[in-house]
């Protein structure tokens, strides 16, 4: 009896939401600026002298590289595109890459950035680091190079 009145009964979907909520209405801010004073600028190869890249690290068991950037441009950076050239102790090429990292880097400080390895096999240290125990390792140097780099937004305060 129950099965003949199932179809007879409506189908309706559960109100999953409840009834007075209502879109929060965006408030305007004094504090924030127009959109037409807010730009995000694209500095393409910025001087050595106002972006640099020092502090270099990678330990033979690590899976992380880490550097350090200073920030000496006039406005915050929130991303930097660096390539990395690593060479054996000849100076012959072992690898190239191109790394793009997200960094909070206020103007005129100094920041730790970390990036995956490009030694996944963890037969590599980098010269400079604690000499390994480990027979059968390969040291290498690097140089490092900034590309371009995000600036964050240049506001009427900033100006």
């Amino acid at each position: 009896m129950l099965l003949t009145l199932l179809p007879a009964l409506p189908l309706r979907a559960d109100k999953t939401l409840r009834g007075k909520l209502r879109t929060a209405a965006t408030a305007k801010s004094e504090n924030v600026p127009p959109a037409a004073e807010t730009a995000f600028d694209t500095i393409c190869a910025p001087a050595a002298d106002r972006v640099r890249l020092s502090g270099y690290d990678k330990p033979l068991g690590s899976r992380v590289e880490s550097l350090f950037v200073s920030n000496s441009l006039g406005t915050g950076i929130s991303e930097i595109e660096i390539t990395l050239d690593y060479t054996d102790m000849q100076g012959r090429t072992l690898h190239q890459a191109v790394r793009r990292v997200r960094a909070d880097i206020p103007s005129g400080t100094t920041r730790r950035i970390q990036f995956p390895s490009w030694d996944t096999q963890n037969s590599f240290y980098y010269r400079y680091s604690r000499r390994p125990r480990t027979a059968n390792v390969t040291p290498y140097d690097v140089s490092c190079k900034v590309n371009s780099c995000v600036t964050l937004p240049m506001t009427t305060e900033t100006k």
